[in-house]
């Protein structure tokens, strides 16, 4: 865990939106320094002006669909997850007991762990990995006992497959938006907002209004961007819910 998943949200939201304002007063204020001293009128300003800020949300845009798409394979995971689960839910009930009632058993609870992990921000795998142990030795004793083998194989291959979703989810949870990205992306904002400030000043108007709103749709975008960013402790959480319905239907 970074050091800026540690502040909150609204926090960081602030202080990108105070690094922004400082920028634009120090781009004001530099006019004094840098203004040629032989009076003529600097002219194509704009227009740079409109290449930065293009370029500026050609990177807010790049970095929100990197972190909207990590958000979407979270959600695909969950589902795929559930899908796994509920299959080898309805196989087992197809065995004989005692591997019926020992397996559904065991299911049920690792069911309720895989909820149970995906609602802390902890992510404490412990209760997981040891539901896999006995799920996979039942599944042992169930491949060397009466059964056929192909009752065997039709359970055995969506636990399987559920293991390795849950493995897959574990890396999906941990996979973050680079913070070489985020620092380049701050830090062309703060340059950004710099020559904003500085040909407000050439044109003698500080437009407070207008460049306020900027600082804070800024702001905002930023702030959902982290959002989607953090899987444990954000505030837009991919919803449990396929797995909340398939433990609520193993009766």
């Amino acid at each position: 865990m970074s050091w800026i998943d540690r502040l909150p949200l609204v926090a960081v939201e602030v202080g990108f939106f105070l690094l922004l304002l400082g920028a634009v007063e120090f781009g004001y204020r530099s006019l004094r320094w840098l203004k040629p001293s032989d009076g003529r009128k600097m002219s194509g300003q704009e227009f740079l002006l409109s290449a930065v800020l293009g370029l500026l949300a050609l990177l807010l845009g790049f970095t929100f669909s990197l972190s909207l798409g990590r958000y979407d394979a979270r959600r695909a995971l969950v589902v795929q997850e559930a899908n796994a689960l509920g299959t080898t839910w309805l196989r087992v009930q197809l065995l004989d007991e005692p591997h019926r009632g020992e397996m559904s058993g065991l299911l049920r609870q690792y069911a309720d762990a895989r909820v149970a992990w995906s609602d802390t921000s902890g992510g404490d795998l412990r209760p997981t990995q040891a539901l896999q142990d006995r799920l996979w030795a039942g599944a042992m004793r169930l491949a060397h006992s009466a059964t056929p083998p192909v009752v065997v194989r039709q359970v055995l291959d969506p636990l399987n497959e559920a293991i390795d979703v849950q493995a897959a989810r574990t890396a999906a949870r941990s996979a973050r938006i680079p913070e070489r990205v985020l620092a380049i992306l701050v830090l062309y904002s703060a340059l950004s907002m710099v020559m904003l400030g500085y040909i407000l000043a050439i044109n003698g108007h500080r437009q407070a209004v207008a460049t306020g709103l900027l600082l804070v749709l800024l702001s905002l975008a930023f702030a959902v961007i982290l959002d989607l960013d953090r899987p444990r402790s954000g505030a837009i959480q991919v919803s449990q819910q396929p797995l909340i319905d398939l433990r609520a239907s193993m009766r």
